[in-house]
């Protein structure tokens, strides 16, 4: 059986590095905006150029992952 203490440390964990998956991803727009405002070139064959690879190109959602966070709140709450 798994401590309430570990629990809620695993879940810090969890929410804080979710907290700097947004913040990361909110930084790379930005900064992805602000590079290709006035680009020319094709997005999609730019970010190829440069190796770069997005949560969406991953197949990786952030709000799925953000749910499971939420979902676990609701629990503790209802225990």
């Amino acid at each position: 059986m798994v401590r309430p203490e570990d629990c809620k440390a695993v879940e810090n964990i969890y929410s804080d590095t979710i907290s700097q998956w947004r913040k990361r991803k909110g930084m790379f727009k930005e900064l992805w905006d602000a590079i290709t405002e006035n680009s020319s070139k094709d997005l999609k064959e730019f970010k190829e150029e440069l190796g770069i690879e997005n949560d969406e190109d991953l197949g990786v959602s952030l709000h799925s992952f953000s749910d499971l966070l939420q979902h676990g709140k609701k629990r503790a709450r209802g225990q």
